[in-house]
Protein backbone atom coordinates (compact mmCIF):
# COMPACT_ATOMS: atom_id res chain seq x y z
CA UNK A 1 0.00 0.00 0.00
CA UNK A 2 1.62 3.13 -0.93
CA UNK A 3 1.79 5.83 1.68
CA UNK A 4 0.51 9.49 1.16
CA UNK A 5 3.23 12.01 1.42
CA UNK A 6 2.98 14.80 2.98
CA UNK A 7 2.87 18.25 1.85
CA UNK A 8 6.69 19.38 2.27
CA UNK A 9 7.80 15.60 0.88
CA UNK A 10 5.77 16.21 -2.44
CA UNK A 11 7.57 20.09 -2.01
CA UNK A 12 11.30 18.79 -1.52
CA UNK A 13 10.47 15.83 -4.43
CA UNK A 14 8.87 18.71 -6.85
CA UNK A 15 12.29 20.64 -6.23
CA UNK A 16 14.89 17.86 -6.48
CA UNK A 17 12.54 16.98 -9.62
CA UNK A 18 13.28 20.54 -11.25
CA UNK A 19 16.43 20.46 -11.24
CA UNK A 20 16.92 16.83 -12.07
CA UNK A 21 16.35 18.20 -15.97
CA UNK A 22 19.88 19.76 -16.19
CA UNK A 23 21.13 16.64 -14.07
CA UNK A 24 22.14 19.22 -11.17
CA UNK A 25 22.56 17.52 -7.87
CA UNK A 26 21.28 19.77 -4.98
CA UNK A 27 22.26 19.58 -1.45
CA UNK A 28 19.57 20.23 1.56
CA UNK A 29 20.52 23.94 1.86
CA UNK A 30 19.71 24.61 -1.63
CA UNK A 31 16.22 22.08 -1.82
CA UNK A 32 15.32 24.60 1.08
CA UNK A 33 16.31 27.71 -0.67
CA UNK A 34 14.39 26.73 -3.85
CA UNK A 35 11.82 25.05 -2.48
CA UNK A 36 9.18 25.02 -5.04
CA UNK A 37 5.20 25.37 -4.49
CA UNK A 38 5.31 24.65 -1.00
CA UNK A 39 1.95 24.75 0.43
CA UNK A 40 2.88 27.44 3.77
CA UNK A 41 6.73 28.62 4.61
CA UNK A 42 9.17 25.72 5.74
CA UNK A 43 12.33 26.51 7.87
CA UNK A 44 15.85 24.65 6.86
CA UNK A 45 15.71 22.61 10.03
CA UNK A 46 12.00 20.80 8.40
CA UNK A 47 13.71 20.24 5.13
CA UNK A 48 16.81 18.71 6.67
CA UNK A 49 14.40 16.99 9.18
CA UNK A 50 12.43 15.63 6.28
CA UNK A 51 15.34 14.53 4.29
CA UNK A 52 16.78 12.22 6.66
CA UNK A 53 13.33 10.93 8.35
CA UNK A 54 11.19 10.72 5.84
CA UNK A 55 10.80 7.30 4.51
CA UNK A 56 8.79 8.14 1.49
CA UNK A 57 11.33 10.80 0.63
CA UNK A 58 14.36 8.23 0.95
CA UNK A 59 12.17 5.60 -1.88
CA UNK A 60 13.06 8.08 -4.31
CA UNK A 61 16.19 10.13 -3.48
CA UNK A 62 19.67 8.99 -3.33
CA UNK A 63 22.73 11.30 -1.35
CA UNK A 64 26.12 11.57 -1.47
CA UNK A 65 28.85 13.68 -0.38
CA UNK A 66 26.21 16.12 0.72
CA UNK A 67 24.46 16.09 -2.72
CA UNK A 68 20.26 14.41 -3.07
CA UNK A 69 19.43 13.51 -6.73
CA UNK A 70 16.55 11.49 -8.04
CA UNK A 71 17.09 7.57 -8.19
CA UNK A 72 16.88 7.26 -11.71
CA UNK A 73 19.90 4.96 -13.04
CA UNK A 74 22.18 7.48 -13.53
CA UNK A 75 26.03 7.25 -12.40
CA UNK A 76 26.53 9.39 -9.20
CA UNK A 77 29.73 10.24 -9.13
CA UNK A 78 29.25 11.75 -12.75
CA UNK A 79 26.60 14.18 -11.76
CA UNK A 80 28.70 15.45 -9.14
CA UNK A 81 32.14 15.52 -10.54
CA UNK A 82 30.09 17.44 -13.74
CA UNK A 83 28.67 20.16 -11.42
CA UNK A 84 32.62 20.64 -10.05
CA UNK A 85 33.93 20.62 -13.33
CA UNK A 86 31.32 23.55 -14.07
CA UNK A 87 31.62 25.14 -11.09
CA UNK A 88 35.38 25.93 -12.24
CA UNK A 89 34.09 26.93 -15.53
CA UNK A 90 31.67 29.67 -14.04
CA UNK A 91 34.94 30.75 -12.38
CA UNK A 92 36.58 31.57 -15.41
CA UNK A 93 33.73 33.13 -16.99
CA UNK A 94 32.64 35.38 -14.23
CA UNK A 95 36.07 36.37 -14.44
CA UNK A 96 36.63 37.94 -17.91
CA UNK A 97 32.93 39.20 -17.37
CA UNK A 98 34.14 41.25 -14.14
CA UNK A 99 37.24 42.29 -16.35
CA UNK A 100 34.27 43.50 -19.37
CA UNK A 101 31.83 44.89 -16.92
CA UNK A 102 34.56 48.01 -16.85
CA UNK A 103 33.64 48.84 -20.04
CA UNK A 104 30.18 48.47 -19.58
CA UNK A 105 30.03 50.77 -16.45
CA UNK A 106 31.32 53.64 -19.36
CA UNK A 107 27.88 54.24 -20.63
CA UNK A 108 25.32 55.85 -19.01
CA UNK A 109 22.76 54.14 -20.75
CA UNK A 110 23.57 50.96 -19.45
CA UNK A 111 22.55 51.21 -15.33
CA UNK A 112 22.69 47.28 -14.12
CA UNK A 113 24.52 44.03 -15.75
CA UNK A 114 23.83 40.99 -14.27
CA UNK A 115 24.95 37.13 -15.36
CA UNK A 116 21.86 34.69 -15.93
CA UNK A 117 21.17 31.55 -17.18
CA UNK A 118 23.94 28.41 -16.43
CA UNK A 119 26.10 31.06 -15.69
CA UNK A 120 23.91 32.46 -12.68
CA UNK A 121 23.44 28.72 -11.60
CA UNK A 122 27.61 28.59 -11.91
CA UNK A 123 27.02 25.35 -13.78
CA UNK A 124 28.64 26.40 -17.32
CA UNK A 125 30.60 24.09 -19.48
CA UNK A 126 33.68 25.13 -22.16
CA UNK A 127 31.26 25.34 -24.86
CA UNK A 128 28.77 27.81 -22.75
CA UNK A 129 27.96 31.71 -23.75
CA UNK A 130 28.79 34.18 -21.35
CA UNK A 131 24.51 35.40 -20.85
CA UNK A 132 24.15 38.65 -19.70
CA UNK A 133 20.83 40.78 -18.69
CA UNK A 134 21.10 44.46 -19.21
CA UNK A 135 18.69 47.31 -17.51
CA UNK A 136 18.91 50.46 -19.49
CA UNK A 137 17.65 53.93 -19.19
CA UNK A 138 14.38 54.60 -20.93
CA UNK A 139 15.21 56.17 -24.03
CA UNK A 140 18.44 54.25 -24.73
CA UNK A 141 17.80 50.68 -25.30
CA UNK A 142 18.74 50.45 -28.90
CA UNK A 143 22.32 52.55 -28.53
CA UNK A 144 22.98 50.38 -25.66
CA UNK A 145 22.58 47.38 -27.20
CA UNK A 146 24.34 49.09 -30.44
CA UNK A 147 27.71 49.86 -28.11
CA UNK A 148 27.83 46.84 -25.99
CA UNK A 149 27.44 44.63 -28.61
CA UNK A 150 29.74 46.39 -31.09
CA UNK A 151 33.49 46.39 -29.95
CA UNK A 152 32.96 42.32 -29.04
CA UNK A 153 31.04 41.86 -32.46
CA UNK A 154 34.64 43.24 -33.91
CA UNK A 155 36.44 41.22 -31.45
CA UNK A 156 34.96 37.65 -32.59
CA UNK A 157 33.81 37.46 -28.93
CA UNK A 158 30.15 37.00 -30.07
CA UNK A 159 27.91 33.59 -30.26
CA UNK A 160 28.30 31.66 -33.47
CA UNK A 161 24.76 30.89 -35.01
CA UNK A 162 24.23 27.57 -36.91
CA UNK A 163 23.61 29.66 -40.22
CA UNK A 164 27.61 30.73 -40.15
CA UNK A 165 29.91 29.70 -42.79
CA UNK A 166 32.36 28.87 -40.37
CA UNK A 167 32.17 26.03 -38.06
CA UNK A 168 35.30 27.80 -35.80
CA UNK A 169 34.43 27.62 -31.71
CA UNK A 170 34.34 30.75 -29.65
CA UNK A 171 35.42 30.36 -26.08
CA UNK A 172 33.41 32.26 -23.48
CA UNK A 173 31.79 34.14 -26.13
CA UNK A 174 29.34 37.83 -24.81
CA UNK A 175 25.73 36.71 -25.82
CA UNK A 176 23.83 40.15 -25.35
CA UNK A 177 20.00 38.72 -25.40
CA UNK A 178 17.92 40.62 -23.46
CA UNK A 179 16.83 43.54 -22.70
CA UNK A 180 15.04 45.89 -20.65
CA UNK A 181 14.18 49.83 -19.72
CA UNK A 182 13.34 50.83 -16.03
CA UNK A 183 9.77 50.92 -16.87
CA UNK A 184 9.39 47.55 -18.17
CA UNK A 185 10.90 45.36 -15.08
CA UNK A 186 7.49 43.55 -13.93
CA UNK A 187 7.81 40.55 -16.04
CA UNK A 188 5.12 38.82 -15.18
CA UNK A 189 3.17 39.13 -18.32
CA UNK A 190 5.84 37.36 -19.59
CA UNK A 191 5.16 33.92 -18.11
CA UNK A 192 3.45 31.37 -20.93
CA UNK A 193 1.38 29.75 -18.41
CA UNK A 194 0.30 30.17 -14.72
CA UNK A 195 3.22 27.42 -14.02
CA UNK A 196 6.03 29.40 -15.81
CA UNK A 197 8.30 28.04 -12.80
CA UNK A 198 11.20 28.50 -15.32
CA UNK A 199 10.88 32.20 -15.29
CA UNK A 200 10.62 32.38 -11.70
CA UNK A 201 13.82 30.59 -11.31
CA UNK A 202 14.95 32.73 -13.85
CA UNK A 203 14.47 36.40 -12.10
CA UNK A 204 15.32 34.80 -8.87
CA UNK A 205 18.66 33.07 -10.18
CA UNK A 206 20.06 36.34 -11.27
CA UNK A 207 23.79 37.27 -10.21
CA UNK A 208 24.25 41.43 -10.61
CA UNK A 209 27.86 42.22 -12.01
CA UNK A 210 26.76 46.05 -10.77
CA UNK A 211 24.04 48.33 -10.29
CA UNK A 212 24.21 52.14 -10.39
CA UNK A 213 21.33 53.25 -9.18
CA UNK A 214 19.62 49.93 -7.11
CA UNK A 215 17.79 48.70 -10.21
CA UNK A 216 18.10 44.95 -9.04
CA UNK A 217 16.44 46.31 -5.73
CA UNK A 218 13.74 47.77 -8.18
CA UNK A 219 13.00 44.66 -10.54
CA UNK A 220 13.02 42.10 -6.96
CA UNK A 221 9.98 44.87 -5.78
CA UNK A 222 8.42 44.70 -9.25
CA UNK A 223 8.53 40.47 -9.43
CA UNK A 224 6.88 39.62 -6.07
CA UNK A 225 4.77 37.10 -7.73
CA UNK A 226 8.20 35.20 -8.51
CA UNK A 227 7.43 34.31 -4.48
CA UNK A 228 4.73 32.48 -5.13
CA UNK A 229 7.04 29.44 -6.73
CA UNK A 230 9.80 30.23 -4.61
CA UNK A 231 9.28 31.85 -1.36
CA UNK A 232 12.65 30.69 0.37
CA UNK A 233 14.57 32.09 -2.26
CA UNK A 234 15.51 36.04 -1.74
CA UNK A 235 17.03 38.33 -5.07
CA UNK A 236 20.67 38.17 -5.04
CA UNK A 237 21.93 41.55 -4.60
CA UNK A 238 25.37 43.26 -6.08
CA UNK A 239 28.59 42.15 -4.63
CA UNK A 240 30.51 45.26 -2.64
CA UNK A 241 33.29 44.59 -4.71
CA UNK A 242 31.19 45.26 -8.20
CA UNK A 243 29.64 48.32 -6.78
CA UNK A 244 29.84 51.84 -8.67
CA UNK A 245 32.04 54.68 -7.17
CA UNK A 246 32.75 57.52 -9.58
CA UNK A 247 33.03 55.73 -12.90
CA UNK A 248 33.80 57.92 -16.15
CA UNK A 249 30.82 57.92 -18.77
CA UNK A 250 31.46 58.14 -22.49
CA UNK A 251 29.27 61.23 -23.55
CA UNK A 252 27.83 59.21 -26.74
CA UNK A 253 24.44 58.53 -25.99
CA UNK A 254 20.66 60.37 -25.96
CA UNK A 255 17.35 59.67 -26.68
CA UNK A 256 17.49 62.28 -29.85
CA UNK A 257 19.77 59.59 -32.12
CA UNK A 258 17.72 56.41 -30.53
CA UNK A 259 16.15 56.38 -34.18
CA UNK A 260 19.22 55.73 -36.00
CA UNK A 261 20.66 52.95 -33.84
CA UNK A 262 16.83 51.04 -33.88
CA UNK A 263 17.31 51.61 -37.75
CA UNK A 264 20.32 50.21 -37.93
CA UNK A 265 19.85 47.01 -35.90
CA UNK A 266 16.25 46.64 -36.76
CA UNK A 267 17.91 46.16 -40.45
CA UNK A 268 20.43 43.66 -39.66
CA UNK A 269 18.13 41.05 -37.66
CA UNK A 270 18.21 37.30 -38.57
CA UNK A 271 14.93 36.30 -40.54
CA UNK A 272 14.18 34.21 -37.79
CA UNK A 273 14.02 36.97 -35.66
CA UNK A 274 12.01 39.13 -37.58
CA UNK A 275 9.40 35.85 -37.92
CA UNK A 276 9.48 35.35 -34.14
CA UNK A 277 9.20 39.25 -33.23
CA UNK A 278 5.98 39.91 -30.83
CA UNK A 279 4.25 36.93 -31.30
CA UNK A 280 4.83 35.42 -27.76
CA UNK A 281 7.46 35.96 -24.88
CA UNK A 282 10.08 34.63 -26.50
CA UNK A 283 10.80 37.16 -28.87
CA UNK A 284 9.82 41.10 -27.59
CA UNK A 285 11.39 43.41 -29.84
CA UNK A 286 10.03 47.33 -28.58
CA UNK A 287 11.86 50.59 -27.59
CA UNK A 288 11.32 49.22 -23.56
CA UNK A 289 12.40 45.54 -24.48
CA UNK A 290 14.91 44.07 -26.67
CA UNK A 291 14.85 39.84 -25.72
CA UNK A 292 15.61 37.18 -27.90
CA UNK A 293 15.30 33.70 -26.87
CA UNK A 294 14.47 32.13 -29.86
CA UNK A 295 15.31 28.71 -28.68
CA UNK A 296 12.88 29.42 -25.29
CA UNK A 297 13.16 26.24 -23.47
CA UNK A 298 10.30 26.54 -20.72
CA UNK A 299 8.29 24.18 -22.70
CA UNK A 300 11.10 21.64 -22.87
CA UNK A 301 11.89 21.88 -19.07
CA UNK A 302 8.47 22.00 -17.78
CA UNK A 303 7.64 18.84 -19.62
CA UNK A 304 10.46 16.83 -18.47
CA UNK A 305 9.82 18.08 -14.93
CA UNK A 306 6.17 16.86 -15.48
CA UNK A 307 7.65 13.20 -16.36
CA UNK A 308 9.60 13.07 -13.39
CA UNK A 309 6.34 14.12 -11.30
CA UNK A 310 4.32 11.55 -12.65
CA UNK A 311 7.35 9.00 -12.25
CA UNK A 312 8.23 9.43 -8.89
CA UNK A 313 5.13 10.96 -7.26
CA UNK A 314 2.36 8.75 -8.75
CA UNK A 315 4.47 5.38 -8.56
CA UNK A 316 6.43 3.98 -5.77
CA UNK A 317 10.22 3.47 -6.46
CA UNK A 318 11.96 0.71 -5.91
Amino acid sequence: MNQHPTELELSVLKTVCWFSVTKYPVTSFEIWKWLLSPDRPYDLYEVISVLKTSNWIQNRLLQKDGFYFLKDGLCIDKKINSRKERFLDSIRKYNKLVKASRYFRLLPGVRAVAAVNTLSWWNTTQDSDIDLFIITKPKTIWSSRFLLVLPFALLGRRPMHHDCETDEHVLDPFCFSFFTTQHAINFEYLKYSKKDYYLSFWCKSIVPIFDKDESFKKFSEENKWCGVDLPNARYRVSHPLHLVTGSLFLPVQTSITEHIFRSIQRERFPAHIKELANKDSRVVINDDMLKFHQNDRRDFFYSEYKKSIDRYVCTKVQ
